[in-house]
């Protein structure tokens, strides 16, 4: 049995953050675990680094010019990324668009489930926030200063905004109106 309560000690404002990357870690490693049999869906035609611009991205870098989206997928298992980068040193800045299978990352959970798990990971007296009008549920996790994260639940999908850098969590209005654009795109 995998015991990940050393995950909570170590860092208390990730527990979203990190159910989420140790969910993504189990759907890999079972897409690619042997005699695995994984249905066909539409999720695998998807292009993740369509679903923001790279002028969309620009206003987060300022004067910095920010480098063409890089595709990391793994269509097997429904995960989708793109990733820009800018600056460097300590004003280096990463922005990661990734997509998710809901089904794939709750397993056996209803879409209604599914919501309330999201919506459920909100901590009150934290800069978190449930956030409307972006697809069926969406929530706003800064996890520290230099991470802030904005996940949606869209037409069955995970989609997820994740800013990685200095001040990431000051960009909150930045990362949702991304997160607004991604899923209008979705």
């Amino acid at each position: 049995m995998l015991h990940i309560s050393w995950l909570r000690r170590q860092n208390p404002g990730s527990g979203f953050a990190a159910a989420l990357v140790l969910g993504l870690v189990l759907v890999v490693a079972g897409a690619l675990g042997p005699g695995r049999v994984h249905s066909t869906v539409s999720a695998q035609t998807l292009n993740p680094c369509a679903l923001l611009t790279v002028d969309e991205v620009k206003p987060l870098a300022g004067n910095t010019s920010v480098a063409d989206g890089v595709a990391h997928s793994v269509p097997a298992s429904g995960y989708f990324a793109c990733q820009y980068m800018w600056g460097a040193g300590t004003g280096r800045f990463k922005l990661d668009v990734t997509v998710n299978e809901a089904s794939r990352m709750f397993p056996g959970m209803s879409p209604d489930q599914i919501k309330q798990q999201l919506v459920g990971s909100v901590r009150a007296g934290t800069a978190d926030a449930v956030l409307s009008e972006i697809g069926e549920a969406a929530v706003f996790k800064p996890d520290s200063p230099v991470y802030a994260s904005a996940f949606a639940l869209v037409k069955g999908r995970i989609l997820g905004v994740h800013l990685d850098g200095a001040i990431a969590r000051e960009k909150k209005d930045q990362v949702v109106g991304l997160l607004k654009s991604a899923a209008s795109r979705l």
